[in-house]
């Protein structure tokens, strides 16, 4: 049985991770991410995710959202405040389905944000990301798929071709490419962001085996069973050690 795709996410009661399921229609769904926050969850293997909020959380995020947005209209519409508060409301609209409202959010963010910050600043990138997932989610690769290059060209200038966001984007670029059929153009982001991992796995738990498990599925749709093994026997030795860490913080 081939592998589910997964990719990498930031954590912060947002939204779920990226997702391409193997041998099944390609309708990948982008990871969302909180600005500012470097560190990276994962999400669970049966698509879940222990933050989701339930619905009544759900309802008092939403009243404590619109009533900053209300605020930050009245002090400064075009602070970094507000655009800080119309992308966590667009994370949550998309939450709730309405997409077309989370697009106009995040574009006035962008704005905002491109315009105080600039273009080429770390939480750009972010809210770039997350334009990629709707356009994908509403099946337009071709609209996601600069977004997503251009997300990665910020990381690699803002923050280097060695950190773990970087990596991040490079998994999520090529699980786009790998959902228009481009093998090629996502294999070398694969082994890019790997790479990247296996330097950072001591400090940054939880993603190495992910990535590996998505390169694998790759490498099976290119007809390469026995180096798609070696990858997914390589993510079972890292998850086993991740186990082991976990056990060995708990016991007192």
């Amino acid at each position: 049985m081939r592998p589910m795709l997964v990719s990498l996410r930031v954590p912060a009661a947002v939204c779920a991770g990226f997702v391409l399921l193997a041998g099944c229609p390609k309708q990948p769904e982008f990871g969302m991410e909180a600005p500012g926050r470097p560190a990276i969850t994962w999400k669970h293997e049966d698509g879940g995710s222990s933050e989701k909020p339930n619905a009544q959380a759900e309802k008092e995020a939403e009243r404590e959202l619109l009533a900053e947005y209300r605020a930050a209209e009245r002090n400064n519409p075009d602070s970094l405040a507000m655009a800080g508060t119309l992308y966590r409301l667009a994370i949550l609209r998309r939450q709730q389905g309405a997409l077309a409202e989370s697009e106009r959010l995040y574009l006035r963010a962008l704005a905002i944000r491109e315009k105080a910050q600039g273009p080429n600043h770390p939480d750009v990138a972010v809210i770039l990301n997350n334009l990629a997932g709707l356009k994908a989610a509403e099946g337009n690769y071709d609209a996601a798929q600069p977004l997503l290059e251009r997300t990665l060209a910020i990381r690699e200038t803002a923050l280097g071709s060695d950190d773990v966001l970087t990596a991040e984007s490079l998994n999520n670029l090529a699980l786009l490419y790998a959902a228009q059929g481009e093998a090629q153009a996502a294999e070398p982001l694969y082994q890019r962001a790997i790479a990247i991992l296996e330097k950072k796995h001591g400090s940054v738990k939880g993603e190495l085996d992910r990535v590996l498990d998505n390169y694998a599925a790759l490498l099976y749709e290119m007809g390469q069973d026995s180096e798609a093994e070696k990858m997914e026997a390589h993510a079972r030795v890292v998850r086993a050690a991740e186990g082991q860490k976990v056990d060995d913080q708990r016991t007192p």
